[in-house]
């Protein structure tokens, strides 16, 4: 998970909400359509530069489709008076079917009333994340995120896909200033305003490497002097 920023509300969506203000029945989410949900996604997509909200999951396709679907981060089931707050609506993958990490084990998860770390907020210092591709949770928050029945941040396909990419930027074994280099490099989005996936989990591993790299250096200075 990264910290993300929202753009303004999407134009689609405020007409939707001032076409209805004399018919509050019809202001929820189930009762917009296309129309307003294509570019709702859009707009979500390319604030998030590209990735899931919760898993940082690659959701844009070659072709330039989105693998993704609308979340809620209240649940409209038990909050349907926010089921249209552009302030509680992410992307999340996959854009239809199952699957077993991220929004979709979330599923009715509250966290009105449980612990949970919301991507549109403080994200940092929450989670740890390894060399082998797991993550780790530093606040009761981060835990409930990572449980199979929440997230499931450490579904062994999104281990492996972190696992890949982290041991990819460590094979040349980086200096600790390549390494710092190429965690920055790794938070600005390319030409077309996307990010790499799983982004914000090689950038800590990085700046982690630096660290005992640069620890190694002055111990070993330190032993030559003396």
């Amino acid at each position: 998970m990264r910290a993300i920023t929202r753009g303004a509300e999407p134009q689609a969506l405020r007409q939707f909400i001032n076409d209805n203000q004399t018919s509050p029945q019809n202001l929820h989410y189930d009762n917009t359509g296309t129309k307003e949900k294509d570019p709702m996604l859009e707009q979500l997509v390319r604030g998030q530069h590209g990735l899931c909200a919760y898993t940082m999951r690659r959701v844009v396709h070659a072709d330039g489709r989105f693998n993704a679907h609308i979340e809620h981060i209240l649940p409209r089931t038990a909050h349907p008076d926010e089921s249209l707050s552009w302030t509680n609506l992410l992307a999340c993958f996959p854009r239809t079917g199952d699957c077993d990490f991220g929004a979709k084990p979330k599923a009715a998860y509250d966290p009105a009333t449980q612990p949970f770390v919301r991507p549109d907020r403080m994200v940092d210092g929450h989670f740890r994340f390894r060399q082998n591709g797991e993550v780790e949770g530093l606040t009761d928050a981060a835990l409930a995120c990572i449980a199979p029945k929440v997230l499931n941040l450490n579904a062994k396909e999104l281990v492996n896909d972190r696992k890949a990419k982290i041991q990819g930027a460590l094979i040349l074994r980086p200096s600790a200033a390549e390494a710092q280099r190429r965690a920055q490099a790794l938070r600005q989005p390319d030409a077309q305003g996307w990010l790499e996936p799983y982004c914000e989990a090689v950038a800590k591993v990085l700046e982690e490497h630096a660290k005992r790299t640069e620890s190694a250096a002055k111990r070993r200075a330190g032993a030559r002097r003396t």
